[in-house]
């Protein structure tokens, strides 16, 4: 049979082929650059809606914040529009703003929407290979949803007083009792980033907002929480996490070493040249015992002491910080009279106590680093009329506020978990309560994103 008429057909066949080969290929790579694209339209969503939410706090969205979050990622030039729905398709660069989101799990009608902003890049990329069959062109859409909601709405003042650290998953809640405890902070925010607990008699709280990241576990009688923002559940459980404004405080330096020191029946205690360290500091006795202004560093083992009391001394000192590490921590929970005010200037500003987060002095239930051979906790009392003006910083400790038919005050307290004994009031008085006012990165906004 003659076949030499034939070898025409096998060289269109493997045209055709060819054709329909370059067009996988060609697809193959157009969606390759499509999804780039999209990758990149994402991180550009992503800074806007983080833009966005920050600025929620200072007098909510606007144009400006949108166009920088899209230009600084390589979205220059974009057409922002507010209150639509997000496009399926544009013709250019468009940057959409939604505050409330207009869909998923945030949308209007949803608890806090008003914290939380959406925002979509969309825009025309267009096609190189696909354009064989007539695709010249796709939108790409990448959407992102921020909030700057933590600790719920933070009360009239946006920010939180009081910031336990400890996750749900802890060993140790959040915020917990044992007794009947009041702790009002009516002009700031609670943030609970653990669990509610109030395992004791009741607890009541009387704060501007109250938010947490965990349960609200009520057991017991259970007290009572009323926000002054008027948020519509109280405390509102599955926030977002806070984050920690003091995360990158760094300690001090040792400065002049100065051993062991006990006094009983009270005295001065100097620090030379504003710096200092001593192994442990113990008050006995009923005197007054006056810090002189400076930053104190305690680095003893508590088995050493760390700062104790014993009797009914008063405790004095004004511009004084202490920092506690290598297993010390602060012990005065008695009959002590107590009167410290942080510095009111400098590198530890507000800061009263600082306790080293590499320290773990959880108490019983052991820290969220895993360790669970822990030392005691910090404990704080004081008689009717003590204050601790200042930020009461424990980032890995489990907090401990004492005492029986007493009411004393603190500025701020940021601790991994917070606990009240006994039937103690507790007043967190916020900026009036921290000498010289809040550190910047109390106030600054710290936005998240949630989808």
């Amino acid at each position: 049979m003659n076949r030499k008429g034939e070898f025409g057909q096998a060289l269109v066949l493997t045209a055709a082929a060819l054709v329909v080969l370059l067009g996988f290929a060609g697809l193959g790579i157009d969606m390759g650059m499509l999804r780039f694209q999209r990758r990149v339209q994402q991180t550009a969503a992503d800074a806007a809606a983080l833009a966005e939410a920050n600025d929620l706090g200072f007098g909510g969205v606007n144009t400006t914040a949108a166009q920088t979050g899209a230009q600084n990622n390589g979205f220059a030039g974009a057409t922002v529009n507010f209150s639509q729905p997000c496009p399926t398709s544009v013709s250019s660069l468009t940057v959409t703003v939604n505050n409330p989101p207009q869909s998923g799990p945030h949308q209007a009608g949803s608890a806090n929407a008003g914290d939380y902003v959406e925002v979509c890049v969309a825009t025309l990329q267009p096609t190189y290979f696909m354009r064989i069959f007539g695709i010249n062109s796709e939108t790409v859409n990448a959407r992102a949803v921020a909030t700057n909601y933590g600790g719920a709405t933070k009360g009239n003042s946006n920010y939180n007083c009081l910031l336990t650290l400890g996750p749900p998953a802890a060993s140790v809640e959040g915020v917990n009792i044992n007794g009947h405890a009041d702790l009002n902070a009516p002009t700031c925010g609670v943030a609970d980033n653990g669990n509610y607990n109030t395992k004791g008699s009741a607890l009541t709280v009387t704060a501007g907002s109250f938010g947490v990241s965990g349960t609200n576990i009520q057991t017991g009688n259970g007290g009572s929480v009323t926000c002054m923002d008027g948020q519509t559940k109280c405390p509102q459980d599955g926030v977002p996490a806070a984050a920690n404004p003091l995360a990158s405080l760094a300690a001090p330096g040792g400065g002049t070493q100065m051993g062991a020191l006990s006094l009983n029946g009270g005295g001065t205690v100097s620090c030379p040249g504003q710096l200092c360290t001593y192994t442990s500091i113990s008050l006995q006795g009923n005197g007054t015992v006056t810090f002189s202004p400076g930053i104190y560093t305690i680095n003893g083992t508590a088995q050493q002491g760390g700062f104790s009391c014993s009797g009914t001394p008063t405790i004095t000192g004004t511009g004084v910080m202490f920092y506690f590490t290598n297993g010390a921590t602060y012990g005065c929970q008695g009959n002590d009279t107590t009167q410290l005010s942080a510095p009111s200037s400098g590198p530890y500003q507000g800061v009263l106590m600082y306790q080293d987060p590499q320290d773990c002095n959880c108490g019983t239930g052991g820290c969220d680093n895993g360790v669970v051979s822990c030392g005691p906790g910090p404990a704080l009392g004081g008689n009717t009329g003590s204050y601790y003006d200042g930020i009461l910083y424990f980032p890995n400790d489990q907090i401990t506020f004492y005492g029986n038919n007493v009411s004393y005050s603190a500025g701020a307290v940021i601790s991994d978990s917070l606990q009240l004994s006994g039937n103690p009031t507790l007043n967190l008085q916020g900026a009036a309560g921290i000498p010289g006012g809040l550190p910047p990165a109390f106030t600054l906004a710290n936005a998240t994103l949630v989808e």
